[in-house]
């Protein structure tokens, strides 16, 4: 600590990422992680029809565990006209179901290993489906994923491709039932032809069980580029590969394996560059994915939806609730009062559920938002909400589409709670000016960031303002 005291601010911070990085890997390669293998609960044959569902597992599995019990105990929901979205050829609900928190899945992959031998074999069923069962009931319909979302150990080493993909397309195929399933190709230095793109759409396409994708985004721009740091290295070497990419996303909608074509992470600028390519091409672009959220409007991000409803791109809003911050598990008062252990560890890590690297930013960042947290208590309480309904109205009211994550039943029925109402315009300008009088915009925690991308030899870095 002292050594950081001695270090100009801005070398501070990236020394501490990286050292919290090397600690966490460390834990992990230590652990094993196979703690949730059993979270899997009993059932013995996929269903249809919730009604059906719920009949049979009463009939024939009296043991089934309360993750399951919680999910189909929900009651069913039909959303009104006002809740459902288009994107492109796709109608959605105005609230879709992030599953980059199921990659947390064990070291290497074990977890989704057992899950599909061992675990089955016995009539188990994986650690997913109580999620996307909820979130069916509650009629929501909409779930993003992406190639490169795995467990924690592969997702930070770029190792694990395909993991989460093959976790929730197994999911909706073992229960029967059907949703709209939006994925991601991830820019990699190695990836450079058109071809390569159409090869990653079809290995996406396989595992998520389907005949075409419903709607295909590119995670990011072409940031990813270890060449440039080499001493002498030709500028081709490390020349952005976007238009290929694009080209490769246009051969994808043309071969029919792709329903929709969408980019993620993309700023004013090289938006307007995409839609331009694609539209010249005859392929409509009808989503660009961002980190979207009361804590997240400035650094371009506002700038970027105001570009997207210009050219008719609808907008996903990842990290609407702020990984956390925003549920309303922390609260306004004693924020001050939580502190960290001696490595820096939150002393209240339940409050946040992520890994512990996660934990460690996210510990920071509530010490600066409480005027928000207020604010938002204020408008929850007024309005017989939750802070996180709240949180996600506001995005729906800004005219995005929210992409919380879940990992339980009961979080798929509170964020169901943000449909069904509008913020009005005096309590959304509340919220806004209250979010200006805070001291951060968050742009995620760990290797979850929507600046930066560590990628193994350090972080490369971007911005929607660039």
């Amino acid at each position: 600590s002292d050594l950081f005291k001695q270090m100009a601010p801005t070398h501070a911070m990236q020394a501490r990422r990286c050292a919290r990085a090397l600690l966490v890997l460390g834990l992990l390669l230590a652990a094993g992680c196979v703690h949730r293998c059993f979270i899997g609960v009993v059932s013995n044959r996929s269903l249809v029809t919730s009604s059906k569902r719920q009949t049979k597992l009463r009939k024939v599995c009296p043991r089934y565990q309360s993750a399951r019990t919680q999910a189909l105990e929900l009651p069913e929901v039909t959303l009104a006209e006002q809740d459902r979205a288009r994107i492109g050829t796709l109608v959605v609900p105005r609230l879709g179901v992030g599953t980059i928190s199921w990659g947390l899945r064990g070291f290497g992959g074990i977890t989704d290993w057992i899950e599909r031998t061992v675990l089955k074999s016995a009539g188990g069923v994986n650690s997913a489906e109580a999620v996307v069962l909820a979130s069916l009931l509650k009629g929501i319909d909409f779930f993003d994923t992406a190639e490169r979302y795995g467990n924690s150990f592969s997702t930070a080493m770029g190792l694990g491709y395909g993991e989460t993909e093959g976790l929730v397309g197994r999911t909706l195929q073992e229960i029967g039932m059907r949703a709209v399933v939006a994925t991601k190709f991830t820019p990699s230095p190695w990836r450079t032809t058109v071809e390569g793109v159409v090869e990653a759409c079809e290995a996406s396409r396989k595992r998520l069980k389907v005949d075409k994708i419903d709607l295909y985004q590119i995670q990011m721009p072409d940031i990813v580029q270890p060449f440039a740091r080499l001493p002498g290295a030709p500028d081709s070497w490390s020349a952005p590969k976007d238009e290929i990419y694009w080209q490769g996303l246009v051969e994808c909608y043309n071969r029919g394996i792709i329903a929709n074509v969408g980019v993620s992470n993309y700023g004013p600028k090289l938006l307007r560059r995409a839609h331009a390519y694609f539209k010249e091409r005859g392929v409509p672009l009808v989503a660009n994915q961002i980190n979207y959220s009361l804590l997240y409007r400035k650094s371009g991000a506002q700038a970027t939806v105001d570009v997207c409803k210009e050219l008719g791109i609808t907008v996903l809003a990842y990290f609407p609730l702020a990984m956390g911050l925003l549920t309303g598990k922390w609260k306004s008062t004693g924020l001050e009062q939580l502190g960290v252990g001696p490595v820096g560890e939150p002393t209240k890590p339940e409050l946040t559920g992520k890994s512990t690297l996660e934990q460690l930013e996210i510990a920071e960042q509530a010490q600066k938002v409480a005027p928000l947290l207020r604010a938002m208590e204020e408008v929850a309480a007024k309005r017989g909400k939750t802070v996180s309904q709240v949180a996600l109205n506001w995005v729906i009211c800004k005219g995005a589409i929210p992409i919380p994550g879940a990992r339980s039943a009961a979080q798929v029925a509170d964020n169901a709670g943000a449909l069904g109402w509008r913020l009005s315009a005096g309590e959304v300008q509340e919220l806004e000016d209250a979010a200006d009088a805070c001291e951060c915009e968050f742009a995620g925690a760990g290797f979850k960031r929507s600046s930066s991308k560590f990628v193994g030899y350090g972080y490369e870095e971007w911005s929607l303002a660039d």
